[in-house]
């Protein structure tokens, strides 16, 4: 059995035995049925200790433990446990059964701050204010376990409790393998940093990131190191070694890459530019493939991760005629099916509401995935209701099912529930664009990055006038843009029309790209793009700033999908969810909805279920979460 002690009781369990490595930790959090939470409150000079079990309400109380009886703890806890067990309605056996399979008590520091926050509330609410009326050890556990609390992210109660240690049965001990555990954390590790943006660190942040990174890399070669010995000679385990920690550490970890971003900012091609020759590069290559099958079979990488990293350590392309002899006719024609499917007409749909709603429908679709990239079907129809309230639930969602697999230049409709299983995104019914399954990050990146933004949502007018079409309208400023670009460049024609087109193209869709969500990366794009696709030569400098303006201009006021519509200079001003629920001042006897919350779910500017999820996951004492949460659905 693991007891969790907080430091000042701990001196009260030191006839006991002692586990403080990161293995019991693990195991801690492996087994939380098995793991309870302890310290001691003080009244009438008296130490009064309190257990709290980490997977249900299961509390134990023992009045007066001191140092003369702390060798009595766990035989008074047992005895204790017994009653609250029998109140819960469970068996004798099957106490008898989990106090074997538990074993002699580990007694390590406490591993839960909430459950030592939970003892703390029940002695202010509930045990000081009813120490007259509650005088008994075992009337003051039975009172606690009544008591609904908060286990993570989710809240248990007295019945929940029952079916939690009726599901458990037949109990066990879930031994947990330290090896993958550690790999987890090392590539969790890396994950989290290949995330992180260089132009948002100081030059002594990027520093340390980059010493993290390579210590991190540096424990999981070691682990791989050790994998790959029972597989191959010590020769080629050497030369996985060296070629790894050059690329990784010395290559890839300069460019705050790691595995798992590699083939975004670090190709091993770009070593060619730097000296290395083709055979190093191929025998990095090499190296690669190795680590990333030692990390799929582990399951830290998904299909899709592996499938990248194997595209970007293909061997070096060949000569141009090679390539042509060697070109995979099935992959041509896929690609040509593919583009052939965006460019035909689709085939004719049958009318749901008439000919004229149907068309206004499929307009307020193409603006919406022009405006957000993504939006769920539920939360179009309730934009669309909002400003059409004749228009039923039902028929839309006919004529969403009959849109089904249709993929256009515009936008895909897909359910995600059967379509893209392995994606970490609600499981619901999304019209998206095209542009963002272009790979296995892209998508739930850019879900995930929007949780909790509102949409920004135009007159109805303004929806269905094709105003946001990312191939047209982009941007007021594109005749500004085509007078520079011919007064000072020098560009005419159709050379002008496409360089000032593809330059906005490339400023407002950059954020499907998610490494150039930044104004000054997407700036920094069109700049490289001129410079190859139209011979021009512009730097960042004093004879190019005009160019920079009003480039940043057109940067900041476009309508961004990664911003749910908002413009960059909105988005200083747009509050999302939490600050909404922030200043709401709720009245913790009486909680309400803010009338503007109110009035924005209903015009579908607010998420439904993002505000749900944030109230869920928030500090509100369960009550007032529960009546909040009430409010909401019946909206």
């Amino acid at each position: 059995m693991f007891i969790n002690v907080e430091k000042k009781a701990q001196k009260l369990f030191n006839t006991y035995q002692q586990a403080t490595s990161k293995e019991n930790m693990a195991m801690v959090l492996a087994n939380p049925l098995f793991s309870w939470h302890a310290t001691y409150y003080t009244a009438k000079r008296k130490k009064n200790m309190i257990f709290l079990n980490d997977a249900t309400t299961m509390a134990i109380v023992l009045f007066d433990v001191n140092a003369k009886n702390k060798q009595t703890i766990k035989e008074r806890f047992e005895k204790q446990l017994a009653i609250v067990w029998q109140e819960l309605g469970l068996s004798a056996e099957s106490l008898a059964d989990y106090l074997a399979i538990g074993g002699d008590w580990q007694i390590s520091k406490t591993i839960h701050p909430l459950q030592i926050k939970t003892i703390t509330n029940f002695y202010k609410n509930v045990i000081k204010p009813q120490a007259k009326t509650i005088t008994s050890e075992i009337d003051l556990a039975k009172a606690l376990v009544k008591k609904v609390q908060q286990k993570g992210r989710i809240y248990v109660g007295e019945d929940e409790t029952v079916k939690i240690i009726e599901m458990a049965q037949p109990f066990n001990i879930k031994h947990v393998n330290f090896e993958e555990l550690y790999l987890k954390e090392i590539t969790n590790k890396l994950r989290r940093l290949s995330q992180l943006d260089g132009e948002d660190l100081t030059a002594d942040e990027v520093d340390n990131v980059i010493q993290q990174i390579q210590d991190a890399n540096n424990q999981l070669l070691d682990l791989f190191l050790v994998d790959a010995k029972s597989n191959y000679s010590a020769k080629t385990v050497r030369r996985y070694r060296d070629n790894l920690r050059f690329y990784l550490n010395e290559w890839a970890a300069y460019r705050l890459s790691t595995i798992f971003n590699i083939y975004v900012h670090s190709s091993v091609d770009e070593l060619e530019f730097h000296g290395v020759d083709k055979t190093e590069r191929t025998n990095i290559k090499a190296s690669l493939k190795k680590l990333a099958k030692y990390l799929k079979d582990k399951n830290i990488i998904s299909d899709n991760e592996y499938d990248d990293i194997l595209v970007d350590t293909q061997k070096d392309s060949v000569d141009l005629d090679e390539e042509y002899e060697y070109e995979d006719e099935g992959e041509d024609q896929a690609i040509e099916d593919f583009l052939a499917s965006l460019f035909s007409e689709s085939e004719k749909l049958p009318v749901v509401f008439d000919s004229q709603t149907d068309k206004m429908l499929d307009e307020y679709l193409k603006s919406f995935v022009a405006l957000y990239g993504l939006i769920s079907a539920q939360q179009a129809y309730q934009i669309i209701h909002s400003q059409n309230p004749s228009i039923d639930k039902e028929r839309f969602d006919q004529y969403i099912q009959n849109k089904f697999d249709e993929m256009t230049m515009e936008y895909c409709i897909i359910d995600f529930r059967e379509a893209f299983q392995n994606v970490d995104i609600a499981p619901e019914i999304f019209i998206f664009s095209p542009l963002l399954i272009k790979d296995g990050d892209r998508l739930p990146s850019f879900y995930k990055h929007q949780q909790g933004l509102p949409y920004y949502i135009p007159e109805k007018e303004v929806l269905i006038d094709n105003n946001f079409n990312p191939f047209a309208n982009i941007s007021n400023y594109q005749q500004d843009l085509e007078e520079l670009l011919a007064n000072q460049y020098g560009l005419s024609g159709d050379d002008l029309k496409g360089a000032a087109f593809l330059s906005l193209y490339q400023l407002k869709m950059s954020d499907y790209e998610l490494e150039l969500s930044s104004v000054n990366k997407a700036i920094t794009k069109v700049i490289v793009f001129l410079n190859e696709e139209h011979g021009l030569s512009v730097k960042q400098d004093k004879a190019n700033e005009p160019l920079i303006k009003l480039l940043v201009l057109i940067a900041t006021n476009i309508r961004r999908p990664w911003n749910r519509g908002w413009t960059n200079y909105e988005m200083l001003r747009t509050k999302d969810i939490a600050e909404l629920v922030s200043e709401m001042g709720i009245n913790l006897d009486d909680p309400k909805l803010s009338s503007e919350i109110i009035s924005r779910i209903k015009a579908g500017s607010i998420n439904r279920d993002e505000l749900l999820n944030f109230l869920e996951s928030s500090n509100l004492p369960p009550k007032v979460i529960s009546k909040l949460y009430k409010q909401v659905e019946e909206l």
